[in-house]
């Protein structure tokens, strides 16, 4: 029988016999009576990982499985290819070589090599001869194969002047080792151990109640701090608990800047599998926030080494028992340089502290768009409120609807209808309750501002169309959209309304949506004369962000008077108006507006809370999703915020 694969072996196959010889080639195939195809089979068998069913000469094929079984049991599962490349047969023994081609996870390159096997002829046929050395040839009956991925180091996401917002830190993993619980006590341990880690109770017993005998039951990973912060001796009364340490990317503390930060979490079986094997068993990754939009360079890329180690009689590693084989190493993720400030961060976050409802505080610098702080308080349970929300601006969209006035020629000083109340197009529009009477009827547009009054400006419906609203809004960056390096929501407003859905829009009603990012980006550009284009990174990853670089402009940009007129009208909300608070900022240079919109089919209805306001180069936007009027609840939110940053 020719053989096809000769040409491509390393050795000139020889066969007491017959010899036929192939022109031009000067290659060989010889026939071998049937050593040729016991070795394929073999080849087969070995990359199936299954030779129960072959006939070896030196034991059965059971026993044969059962030790490479033992051999590869620690290579994660990878099927090797293996292929025969030659046979020398020399009367009733032979020999054949097997080719190896292991596809290693984590890298490009595979690992190659040739190993030998002796066949025998019995009974009329040929057996292989096994030895772990047909597998490696260094291995010998008390060795395996262990292939493992290293996994990267994880870059750290930084924040202005390189302070470290999240970083590895040790952590300690608590949980219940079973084989020390009795099965009757199981139920109670758990419940004993949840309440101690103040988890669910009921969640932790089902999953102690699933496991096997001998299994470990995490209940909680905890930082250093609230890990020494646990009742050691209750804890030590619980029969199995167990506490091991390991490390974790965490943010610089607990509940730092979560949404917009993110995770690090173990990859799941369906990462995994959707990552179209850039990711490797063992593999973390980013989830949420910076950490899942800078995956890529965050991560970094695995390494992957290939051991041959001592197995022990019962299937352990004999521990210091390991030569390496291949080595590749893994490339560190790279760092993220952003433009948050830790000292603002903290302190956004405290004045959220005891705020029940979803809310935020966003942090802006005009000049030059560095974003400083986004903090989302208790109330928001994880969710990005702060870039990610969609509400109505209330009374802050006034500041837009002025700027649309200017463009028709009015002034801080013009002269405009405050009546209590006003109805057109189906629409009825009153003034707050507690409204100043002394600022209703004809007043400046400056005090008509700084009062809030409603029904000026739903008044100049019939003066501004809803595309001139619009591109007023636009100019201020509404609707435009931002790439300040994470998805965030830029707002949104109809350039068409039905008639009375239009005169709503005029005070920051009807289907105009905003995010306090948005608001804060809208406050900025005021200050800065200029569509202000916000950025959460710093240095080399702001310059390589194409996204932000290709940012649109608004239809119509916002011109250096306009922003001087809009400064006056936000100036006098604090000189004489509802944020009359920050007048004591030093120097007293603030700007701003409050803002009230209602929602929801309660009556009366719930209403969030907004203010907005810019002091020397920093622009800030509080909300609050179930507020008091803006000056009653978030005023002292703002003030705590722009006095913490007058210190820092």
């Amino acid at each position: 029988m020719l053989d096809p694969l000769a040409r491509r072996t390393r050795r000139r196959t020889l066969v007491l016999g017959v010899v036929a010889a192939l022109s031009l080639s000067g290659c060989a195939a010889l026939q071998d009576d049937g050593a040729r195809s016991a070795a394929d089979d073999l080849a087969r068998g070995l990359h199936s990982e299954d030779v129960s069913g072959l006939a070896f000469s030196n034991g059965p094929g059971e026993e044969v499985q059962t030790e490479l079984e033992r051999i590869l049991r620690t290579t994660g599962g990878i099927e090797p290819d293996v292929t025969v490349t030659g046979t020398e047969v020399e009367g009733d023994t032979a020999r054949a070589e097997l080719s190896w081609r292991w596809d290693l996870p984590a890298t490009d390159e595979d690992w190659t090599y040739s190993t030998d096997v002796d066949l025998t002829r019995a009974d009329g046929g040929w057996r292989s001869t096994w030895q772990p050395s047909v597998v490696e040839p260094g291995l010998n009956g008390n060795e395996g194969l262990r292939i493992r991925t290293v996994q990267p180091e994880r870059g750290e996401i930084l924040g202005a002047n390189d302070v470290p917002l999240a970083m590895s830190q040790p952590v300690h993993r608590v949980g219940l080792d079973l084989r020390k619980v009795p099965a009757a006590q199981r139920a109670d341990a758990a419940t004993a151990l949840a309440k101690a880690v103040d988890i669910d109770a009921e969640t932790y017993r089902k999953a102690v109640a699933q496991a096997s005998d001998d299994a470990w039951v995490e209940a909680v990973t905890l930082r250093e701090e609230d890990f020494r912060a646990l009742d050691a001796a209750q804890m030590k009364k619980i029969p199995g608990m167990q506490a091991t340490e390991d490390t974790r990317v965490l943010g610089r503390s607990k509940g730092f800047a979560a949404e917009t930060l993110g995770s690090v979490v173990e990859a799941t079986a369906e990462d995994l599998e959707n990552s179209g094997g850039a990711l490797t068993r063992g593999a973390w990754i980013g989830r949420g926030g910076l950490q899942q939009e800078h995956e890529a360079s965050l991560r970094g890329a695995p390494g992957v080494v290939v051991d041959r180690v001592g197995v022990n009689p019962d299937g352990s590693l004999e521990p210091g028992r390991v030569h390496q084989l291949v080595a590749h190493a893994p490339r560190a993720g790279e760092d993220l340089h952003t433009t948050l400030d830790a000292t603002l961060q903290e302190a956004a976050q405290r004045a959220l502290e005891d705020v029940d409802s979803p809310s935020s505080v966003v942090l802006v610098r005009p000049s030059d768009g560095a974003v400083l702080a986004v903090a989302n308080g208790a109330g928001s349970k994880g969710y990005p409120t702060a870039t990610l929300g969609q509400y109505a601006p209330g009374s802050t969209f006034k500041i837009a609807t002025s700027l649309a006035m200017l463009r028709q020629g009015d002034t801080p000083d013009t002269t405009v209808d405050c009546p209590h109340t006003y109805a057109a197009e189906g629409t009825s529009v009153a003034n707050f309750s507690g409204y100043p009477r002394q600022f209703e009827g004809r007043v400046p547009l400056r005090q008509a501002i700084a009062h809030s009054c409603n029904t000026a400006f739903a008044a100049q419906h019939g003066r501004i169309s809803q595309p001139e609203l619009a591109d007023a809004a636009e100019s201020l960056g509404v609707g435009v959209d931002m790439a300040p390096g994470m998805p965030v929501f830029s707002g949104s407003i109809p350039s068409e309304e039905p008639a009375g859905e239009h005169v709503a829009a005029m005070f920051g009603q009807g289907r105009t949506l905003v995010s306090p990012f948005g608001m804060a980006r809208f406050v900025a550009s005021v200050q800065a004369g200029k569509l202000v284009q916000p950025t959460l990174l710093a240095g080399d990853d702001a310059a390589h962000d194409d996204d932000a670089a290709a940012a649109p402009a608004p239809r119509v940009p916002l011109t250096s008077g306009e922003s001087a007129g809009l400064h006056t009208l936000m100036r006098e909300v604090v000189a004489s108006g509802h944020l009359e608070d920050l007048g004591s900022l030093s120097p007293d240079t603030a700007i701003g507006k409050t803002g009230t919109a209602e929602y929801g089919n309660e009556d009366p209805p719930r209403t969030h809370s907004w203010v907005i306001a810019g002091h020397e180069d920093l622009a800030a936007a509080v909300f609050v999703e179930d507020g008091n009027l803006g000056s009653i609840t978030g005023t002292p939110i703002m003030l705590d915020v722009l006095r913490a940053a007058q210190g820092s």
